[in-house]
């Protein structure tokens, strides 16, 4: 009996709980968590010093948060920075907290003009533990925007530079460990911007020598930075040509001379990288060296019009001293999202075009005969749906890769000299910034 009452009395208290009889005050049941003290404390510590002010977090770059953390003094902690408008002079500010035993105290104020914060980033440049602060403001829609570069040491935060900018980007280039700062500016004298770079030496951030850049201030659609050669870093600056061109300018240090590798004495331009087609300069072989493109037209077949307008890409690298060397060729679809690099003796006689049979359309590599005949060599597949990982096999085609919810294969002639295993190797994805989004 004993255990026969024991389960009553289980059974008694499982249904007072279902039944709501609980102890537990309903209120409770409906609280929102509680934030932690820590929180609250730095709250309160950022309200009153923003007063009525807002925050205005940077609108562009990788850190867009209107509070970040980040150990500016090198002591191993972080510190809190916060993002914010306050009515009056110079309204951007950056309030920068240090979290104490009890509480949050601030430290400093960042203050500048402007109507937003465009970005922020944090690099090493003096050599001491912790990060640099770089701020971007942006003052008008007519005006260049403004960069500061902030230290830290201990309570107080020095600036090293304050100037306006056409564009900028942070790069080692003299391999100090260091991290130097490249600027670009619009020439008030001329139609060309020029570019400076700025090291830490003596205790400030000074100006090298200044190189010229092939076109305007205003021509430039990217700045990306990376090795021109094994271990010799580079800054590369794509700009737009005229309507349908880009060209390419490489800035480089050439022992302690700053000087851009690209450009030709005589006419200020680097010629040699104009291209008509939209894409990047970029590391297209994965091997640590940015490689620059030649695009070259492909034939056109006569009564085929999407045949034209084809183009395969030449790569290539530059030395420190901007003598060129041929690295490989390649076919980009940008519509579909793949490239493949060429065999060699595809590269003089390709051309491309749709393939359609049986229901299906492929991308088809040919090659153009001298007598204007035509030899299948390789056409690619994208399949998708219920049946894509079935056709993908059939027919003869092999399946090269699956992404996402897309198969892709290829039917390849015995005339493409290639297995499947060495299609593969050379069948790869674009990159997004490969090609400018808006051309």
């Amino acid at each position: 009996m004993g255990m026969k009452r024991l389960v009553l009395a289980f059974l008694f208290c499982a249904i007072l709980l279902l039944a709501g009889c609980s102890t537990l005050h309903s209120d409770s049941l409906y609280a929102l968590p509680q934030r932690s003290q820590e929180y609250r404390d730095l709250q309160n510590a950022v309200q009153a010093a923003m007063g009525s002010g807002s925050y205005s977090a940077p609108v562009s770059g990788a850190y867009r948060q209107a509070i970040q953390q980040e150990d500016l003094d090198g002591d191993g902690v972080n510190e809190i920075l916060v993002f914010c408008k306050i009515d009056g002079g110079h309204p951007l500010r950056v309030l920068i907290f240090r979290r104490t035993e009890t509480s949050y105290e601030m430290l400093c104020s960042l203050e500048g003009d402007g109507t937003a914060f465009d970005s922020v980033q944090y690099a090493q440049i003096d050599g001491q533990p912790g990060q640099e602060i770089l701020i971007s403001r942006r003052i008008g829609e007519q005006v260049q925007p403004f960069l500061s570069v902030y230290t830290m040491n201990d309570r107080t935060a020095k600036e090293l530079l304050s100037s306006g900018y056409a564009a900028y980007s942070v790069v080692d280039l003299d391999g100090d460990a260091r991290s130097d700062l490249f600027i670009l500016r619009a020439n008030a004298e001329g139609p060309r911007a020029y570019a400076e770079l700025y090291r830490f030496r003596g205790g400030e951030l000074r100006k090298d020598t200044e190189a010229s850049l092939s076109t305007a201030a205003d021509s430039v659609k990217r700045v990306l930075t990376g090795n021109v050669a094994p271990n010799v870093p580079a800054v590369f600056v794509a700009s737009t040509y005229d309507e349908r061109n880009l060209i390419t300018d490489v800035f480089v240090l050439q022992g302690k001379a700053f000087v851009n590798i690209t450009q030709n004495a005589e006419s200020g331009q680097s010629a040699q990288t104009v291209r008509n087609y939209y894409v990047y300069s970029t590391d297209i072989d994965s091997n640590g060296v940015i490689e620059l493109p030649k695009t070259v037209p492909l034939p056109g077949i006569e009564g085929d019009p999407q045949s034209y307008g084809q183009y395969r890409i030449d790569w290539y690298n530059l030395s420190p001293n901007g003598a060129r060397t041929e690295n490989r060729s390649t076919y980009h679809n940008f519509s579909d999202g793949w490239f493949l690099f060429l065999p060699e003796d595809w590269t003089q006689s390709l051309c491309v075009t749709k393939r359609r049979e049986g229901g299906l359309t492929g991308t088809e590599l040919s090659r153009m005969e001298k007598d204007g005949s035509r030899t299948s060599l390789v056409t690619i597949y994208a399949f998708s749906g219920e049946q894509a990982q079935a056709l993908s096999t059939q027919d003869g085609r092999v399946l090269l890769t699956q992404r996402g919810e897309l198969w892709y294969s290829a039917l390849i002639s015995e005339s493409a000299g290639l297995d499947a295993d060495q299609l593969r190797e050379r069948f790869s994805f674009i990159s997004p910034d490969l090609f400018p989004s808006d051309g």
